[in-house]
């Protein structure tokens, strides 16, 4: 019988945890847009609260697992509704896509955070901190545990926690190029 519960925030579970599992991020992020009501903010506030709130309530999360696409799509809906319409009900057109609105100010879009990218970047950090030999409790702990032969790259994620078959999976995303 598969046990799933939460550990500092973070959801842990014996089996693959899927959408549901995170399912409090989404409702944390819910949960903040209710005082701020959003009618008379103007777009930069809403882009700064987007940036520096809905798109920060993740992070921790972001840095232990590699989240399916279905939690960044709920997020990305969650934070584009309060960024086009506020936080009313009201429908308002989307003027632009949103993977237009994630890209960095110098290349036109608004320097909203994309978390698909952000995800994979903490969980390299990982990688980055497991293959340079740092002395960190945790990378020793990782190292012993999965690394037999002292090489990231060559080691086996067979019957490994969610969170090596999450550093694995971003591997294999920049191994064979793909975009976003």
């Amino acid at each position: 019988m598969p046990t799933s519960s939460q550990y500092l925030g973070i959801p842990i579970s014996n089996k693959v945890l899927g959408i549901s599992a995170f399912e409090g991020i989404c409702n944390k992020m819910i949960k903040r847009l209710d005082p701020w009501k959003g009618k008379f903010m103007t777009s930069w506030a809403k882009l700064i609260l987007t940036n520096s709130c809905l798109s920060n309530l993740p992070m921790y999360v972001m840095g232990f697992y590699f989240l399916p696409k279905g939690v960044h799509s709920k997020m990305d809906t969650i934070r584009s509704r309060f960024f086009w319409r506020g936080a009313g009900d009201e429908f308002k057109y989307d003027t632009a896509k949103w993977i237009a609105i994630c890209k960095p100010k110098i290349h036109g879009g608004l320097g909203i955070i994309n978390t698909e990218i952000m995800n994979q970047c903490l969980l390299n950090k990982w990688i980055w901190k497991i293959e340079s030999g740092y002395e960190d409790l945790w990378c020793k702990l990782l190292r012993v545990k999965y690394m037999q032969s002292n090489n990231y790259f060559c080691s086996n994620q067979k019957g490994s926690s969610q969170f090596w078959k999450g550093l694995h999976k971003v591997k294999h995303v920049y191994q064979w190029g793909a975009e976003y």
